[in-house]
């Protein structure tokens, strides 16, 4: 995590478009954002590893390999994900967004012999504009697993960047954890 990642973000910076039946979203280059997306109906089409892996390198190849986006942090649950990405050319995110779940879809249905089953849901992304906002939404990114009853300590779920990050330091983890609490975020995103 670079020291000197964050600037005033302002609305008049990027493109705000707003889109039938679906959330508004801000494009602004080289911002940081953070992106959910949700199963349809919350099935929970991920329910085992290979599916969980599945998408998780289908995030990887759409945002990093194809799209040159940086993801930061992770975490693939059975019937959702967050990442936390820092954007290239970010009128991208549609269609990077709409590439990963085709692909992650039509692999997992062709495993399951459903044609055409419909898994993914809207996605949901807000742009990070402080040090505060990036560390607690990074630092719930990696307690979701726990939140959801996966696992009791986050070093124990596979399918999440927490290892990555503890490996390299675990004090410093345990630092930002404990001065950017993600339950006492309270500030207004754009």
């Amino acid at each position: 995590m670079e020291k000197d990642i964050f600037y005033r973000v302002d609305k008049r910076m990027g493109k705000y478009k707003t889109y039938l039946h679906k959330p508004p979203h801000l494009f602004i280059d080289k911002a940081y954002y953070i992106i959910t997306s949700h199963c349809v109906e919350n099935i929970r089409p991920f329910y085992n590893n290979e599916y969980k892996k599945t998408v998780c390198e289908t995030l990887f190849c759409a945002f990093e390999k194809l799209h040159n986006w940086d993801i930061v942090a992770y975490v693939v649950l059975d019937n959702h994900y967050h990442i936390l990405v820092k954007a290239g050319k970010s009128e991208e995110l549609p269609d990077i967004i709409a590439s990963a779940h085709k692909f992650s879809s039509r692999k997992i249905n062709k495993i399951e012999d459903k044609v055409g089953r419909q898994i993914w849901y809207e996605y949901w992304d807000t742009v990070i504009t402080s040090p505060s906002s990036f560390y607690a939404r990074f630092n719930y990114i990696h307690y979701n697993p726990v939140k959801h009853g996966y696992v009791k300590r986050m070093e124990d779920y596979l399918f999440s960047s927490y290892r990555k990050y503890a490996e390299i330091d675990k004090r410093k983890l345990d630092q930002i954890q404990k001065k950017y609490p993600f339950d006492k975020l309270k500030i207004r995103e754009i």
